[in-house]
């Protein structure tokens, strides 16, 4: 039989708790507990755990087997489970509330296997203990894993009860039942023991690591313990661990993202305002993540009838943000101020800000972003971080960045990583990842072209696209061009609706001189950096700009892009345009197969070659293939072939030497307009 090293694990929590306020003047301790500094029992002994194995017509899974020969039975230890394990007191679970029944009658026919399993396991559990108020510790004989542990389950509260806690087996389970018991005498005067005192150096540990740079994920793992163990600190530095290393991806009242399966800064306590790492850091990115997980809920379908109007709604989101489950509510003053910074994060007006040269670069790199350069913004951050300064001795990362409205989609977790490993001020001085960040990362950076736009087909990319560039206009003034009204704040595409977002096209395509294509247009690859863009996804019913109306002055490029298949009435639609000082030059339509062309095309750009299957002989009458993948783009279906949509775009963007930012568009936020 294999021996699990419960010994040493057991006797310090028999001393932990010992050691405890309180401990040694409760009456029902027994003097031999005292004496012997032991909450355990005699070992079962081999005999008496092949009779339990012969009673119960089973072979007990190895760790809760080691236990038995080890001690048979633990006493409650601080816990609200009472005498757990012991071998006279092992049975048959035997479902008594139905539970079984109930569970399995909430399945769908989405369930996982892992679903289904757990609502299975009533009838077939083992019972270890039963408290009076209903606390049962319970083994699945159905879940075992590779080693042969069976699933152990904490159940508390009999039928009406919370869901069980399953752990992997019995030792994991006990586990965690050992961090409660830290967890719950936590804040308790003069709770100080050998445990706590090397989680709290685990804590400082963990601190310089990270602000070193070094070893992440091991600081992290050290974190999360103490902190599951209820130590003071650990909970703030393992939030903003955990948040940089999910980035900010998405993040906004209605974005995605995450801050981790295990502490949140919604979690952390209710601080004071005039603290900065609380007020400009932590708090933020908790009315981030109360606002997400708002809506996340009515998106699951949440009945929100109960709710008159908007007004209640907002309501309801801002008493529950207020709200603390561990400590005094936000009042006075400082409930103005959270409830104006919830509203800032809702309307996606906030605006993170730091002390020092990091925060001269945030400020560059949000005017970087919202106009659609997020690579350019994302170097101009990684170069900055190495002179970062913390609030105060438990900030240990820029964790606010990720609730910026503009910045916070630029923090992939790749790049929250990044930020992490770059060593930064009031480390222990380890030499973690050289510094230079940005520089490092610059020289990765190559411009997006047009293509990328054909290659994003998945189920949800849209099928429908238009985007116009105008040479040697900034983004403002095509804004004023194109809409109506002030830019609207910045947007995501779900967020736009039918607004058009507004940005700069960065670089280029990093292409050459476009005068060596023959198309004319001398120096326009030089310039590319020129170019603004207004971009729409999704077919929305409103007539684009034309390219003429844009070119005012200058020159504009025009492409629409239907991709069709549905059905005869959603052909397959690409559209190019060229003008100049409000006249149409020169471009073409390819619809249902068909090729409109008007003035002189240059070569690169002749659709003849660009829709090798379009024109003559397009059989209008095949039947509707549109269902199958495969033939998409085949003649006789109404939809583009993909290749050939591909190739267009990049002929297009080597011609002009124009770029569109993929990032920006598909994950970042940019100004909008709406049409005229």
């Amino acid at each position: 039989m294999k021996t699990y090293n419960w010994r040493p694990f057991l006797e310090r929590w028999s001393a932990d708790w010992l050691d405890s306020p309180g401990a040694r003047g409760r009456g029902d301790v027994a003097e031999t507990v005292l004496r012997d500094r032991w909450l355990g029992f005699p070992a079962a002994g081999e005999d008496r755990i092949g009779e339990l194995e012969e009673r119960l017509g089973v072979t007990l899974p190895p760790t809760y087997r080691s236990f038995l020969a080890t001690t048979d039975g633990w006493q409650a230890a601080g816990t609200a489970v009472g005498r757990v394990g012991a071998a006279e007191g092992v049975h048959w679970y035997g479902d008594p509330d139905g539970l079984q029944a109930l569970h399995e009658g909430a399945l769908d026919e989405h369930a996982s296997e892992e679903e289904v399993l757990r609502a299975g396991m009533w009838g077939r559990a083992l019972r270890l203990s039963a408290a009076p108020d209903g606390i049962e510790v319970l083994l699945d004989p159905g879940d075992p894993d590779a080693n042969g542990e069976w699933a152990a389950y904490l159940h508390r509260g009999g039928a009406g009860g919370e869901r069980p806690e399953r752990h992997g087996s019995f030792m994991e389970l006990m586990q965690a039942l050992f961090r409660e018991f830290h967890r719950a005498h936590a804040d308790t005067p003069g709770f100080a023991n050998e445990t706590t005192r090397e989680l709290d150096a685990d804590v400082e540990e963990a601190r310089l690591a990270c602000l070193d740079g070094e070893d992440i994920d091991g600081a992290l793992e050290l974190l999360t313990e103490a902190d599951e163990c209820g130590r003071p600190r650990a909970r703030g530095l393992r939030v903003q661990l955990e948040a940089m290393l999910n980035g900010g991806g998405g993040s906004g009242a209605r974005g995605g993202g995450g801050f981790g399966v295990g502490a949140s800064p919604a979690s952390c306590d209710v601080g004071r305002l005039d603290d900065p790492l609380y007020a400009r850091e932590l708090l933020p990115l908790a009315a981030l993540e109360h606002l997400r997980t708002g809506r996340a809920g009515l998106a699951d379908g949440a009945d929100e009838t109960d709710l008159a109007d908007s007004a209640d709604r907002a309501g309801h989101d801002e008493a529950e943000f207020l709200r603390s489950s561990d400590g005094p509510d936000h009042d006075g003053d400082d409930r103005k101020q959270a409830l104006a910074l919830l509203r800032e994060i809702d309307e996606r007006t906030f605006r993170y800000e730091a002390p020092g040269s990091f925060g001269d670069a945030v400020a560059s790199a949000r005017e970087q972003a919202r106009w659609g350069d997020t690579d350019g913004a994302w170097r101009t951050v990684a170069a900055a971080v190495t002179g970062w300064e913390p609030y105060g001795e438990d900030h240990i990362a820029p964790v606010g960045l990720l609730a910026d409205p503009l910045l916070g989609p630029v923090i992939t977790p790749e790049r929250g990583r990044y930020l992490l490993e770059t060593p930064r001020a009031g480390g222990g001085g380890g030499r973690g990842t050289a510094g230079g960040g940005g520089e490092r990362e610059a020289a990765r950076v190559r411009a997006d072209g047009l293509g990328w736009l054909a290659e994003d087909t998945g189920p949800s990319a849209p099928d429908a696209y238009r985007f116009v560039l105008v040479h040697g206009v900034a983004p403002q003034e095509l804004a004023e061009r194109i809409g109506r009204g002030p830019l609207l704040a910045p947007c995501d595409a779900s967020e736009a609706g039918q607004a058009i977002r507004i940005g700069s096209c960065g670089d280029g395509a990093g292409g050459g001189d476009a005068s060596e294509n023959g198309d004319g247009g001398e120096g326009r690859g030089t310039d590319a950096g020129r170019w603004s863009f207004a971009f729409e996804s999704g077919r929305n019913g409103v007539e684009p700009p034309t390219s003429e109306a844009l070119s005012r002055g200058t020159e504009s490029v025009t492409v629409w892009c239907e991709r069709g298949g549905r059905s005869a009435a959603f052909p397959g639609i690409f559209h190019f345009s060229y003008a100049e000082d409000g006249e149409r030059v020169y471009g073409f339509t390819v619809r249902d197969g068909e090729i409109e062309e008007w003035g002189a095309v240059p070569d690169a750009l002749d659709p003849g070659h660009l829709f090798p299957d379009a024109g003559p002989g397009w059989d209008e009458g095949a039947p509707d293939d549109s269902d199958d993948s495969s033939n998409r783009g085949a003649e006789g279906s109404w939809a583009l072939d993909p290749d050939d949509e591909y190739e267009s775009l990049d002929a297009i963007a080597e011609v002009f030497g124009v770029s569109l930012p993929r990032f920006a568009i598909r994950h970042g936020r940019l100004h909008a307009v709406a049409p005229s």
